[in-house]
């Protein structure tokens, strides 16, 4: 019993020393001639992608806006010529000065100033859903490297089997239906190897595609930074509610249904002008020199047609409670999510250490299973599961890995520590 024992203890500890090697931040990718890191994949993306491209013409449309609206405290010019019968004709040269609209042109600069942000934000958004599908084919693309290494080794281990197996054979020590169940895995290890390479080819080349250029440098997780932040919900939470571009944006929306709800209530007041006019000739006189210049001050009334002003101003109000319902319903939205990321991080994290013991355990038994077989003590069916069993271990371990660089990744972009670096051209 003490031998028992002592051995249990040996064992634990040869298992603990083997997982503590396990490294799940080994590169990913066939090149070893460079290394590249996730964060330089998503700022590459954003240098290609079209939807990048149309947000930053989205801002220089808007900042165009605001420069119109700022124009709109200037002066307005204006020219009209008529012809009337018997050579009559008159010509009108106009200035008018806004002196008091009733906040109709505040109005207008802070619409465009909030379509201005809007649009700011927009590019943040955009710039945060790519990075949400650059990071769900990086999350494939690790997964499939990582399962292309495990079933090339445990392919290698089951020719190791099968080179033994066949010394046996021709010595007659076993026999040749051991074969046929050594060719069985053989074809399903293949079966599953190409199934994993074409995955790993497709999320290639699909990051190929949002990247616009050839993915010729492995991934290097070495130096990674944002894959050892410490995260809690609620400081995450705190800084999702204070930094994400959805809810930036979706309080600009509010700010534009605030302005148009100005404007509308500005329609109902008077606009009071200074206008200065030279009128030279006249459609009523046949007076071709008769000219005339005054200055006077003009207020102009225009509600729009029966009580529509009344009704632009009610259905304003509504748009602007509606904005604020979306940013509420966004922040739901987004909390959910951020749920969702949060728990997969700690789940993929607490997973870890038992996987990693699973794999040292497991090729333990195996190494036991081949002495044991050897010895006449176990089955050739034993000693192939126990191969099989090594092998899955290795494809649960590259699943759990891509989950957690992943959602620590996933967790940066959500509480705003992953910088876009893009600004509107």
């Amino acid at each position: 019993m003490k031998l028992y024992r002592i051995g249990s203890i040996i064992l634990l500890g040869v298992f603990s020393a083997y997982a503590s090697v396990i490294d799940i931040f080994t590169p990913v990718g066939e090149n070893h001639t460079c290394n590249t890191q996730i964060s330089m994949i998503l700022k590459q993306s954003y240098q290609h992608y079209p939807s990048i491209t149309a947000s930053q013409k989205l801002i220089l449309s808007t900042q165009a806006q605001i420069e119109a609206a700022k124009w709109n405290y200037f002066p307005t010019p204006s020219v009209d010529f008529s012809q009337g019968n018997s050579g009559r004709r008159g010509e009108t040269y106009r200035i008018d000065q806004p002196v008091w609209t009733g906040g109709r042109l505040d109005a207008m600069s802070e619409l465009a100033y909030a379509r201005g942000d809007e649009a700011k934000y927009t590019l943040g958004e955009s710039a945060y859903d790519l990075s949400q599908r650059v990071l769900n084919v990086l999350e494939v693309f690790i997964q499939a490297d990582g399962e292309v290494k495990a079933f090339e080794q445990g392919k290698k281990d089951l020719e190791s089997l099968s080179k033994m197996l066949s010394r046996r054979v021709e010595a007659g020590v076993s026999s040749e239906s051991d074969e046929a169940l050594i060719e069985s895995r053989m074809y399903q290890i293949e079966s599953d190897l190409i199934t994993a390479k074409r995955r790993y080819d497709m999320a290639k080349s699909q990051l190929e595609l949002l990247i616009g250029k050839k993915m010729r440098c492995r991934i290097n997780f070495k130096r990674d930074t944002l894959l050892h932040k410490a995260f809690t919900f609620r400081e995450a939470e705190k800084e999702m509610l204070r930094t994400h571009p959805t809810l930036k944006k979706k309080r600009a929306q509010i700010a534009i249904a605030q302005a148009e709800k100005k404007s509308a209530d500005a329609v109902v007041m008077p606009n009071v002008s200074l206008r200065a006019e030279h009128q030279r000739g006249s459609l009523y006189t046949n007076d071709p020199v008769n000219n005339e210049t005054v200055a006077y001050v003009a207020i102009s009334f225009n509600p729009g047609a029966g009580f529509s002003a009344m009704s632009n101003i009610e259905s304003a109000k509504y748009k602007v409670l509606q904005a604020r319902d979306d940013l509420r319903t966004s922040e739901q939205v987004l909390k959910d999510g951020l749920l969702r990321d949060f728990s997969d991080y700690r789940s993929a994290r607490s997973r870890l250490e038992s996987v990693q013991h699973m794999i040292t355990s497991s090729k333990a038994v195996l190494e036991s299973y081949k002495r044991l077989f050897l010895a006449g003590k176990k089955q050739w069916l034993d000693l192939v599961n126990a191969s099989r069993e090594v092998t899955m271990n290795y494809v649960t371990l590259a699943t759990l890995r891509a989950s957690i660089i992943i959602s620590a990744y996933r967790l940066s972009l959500d509480t705003g520590k992953l910088q876009f670096d893009i600004k509107g051209k």
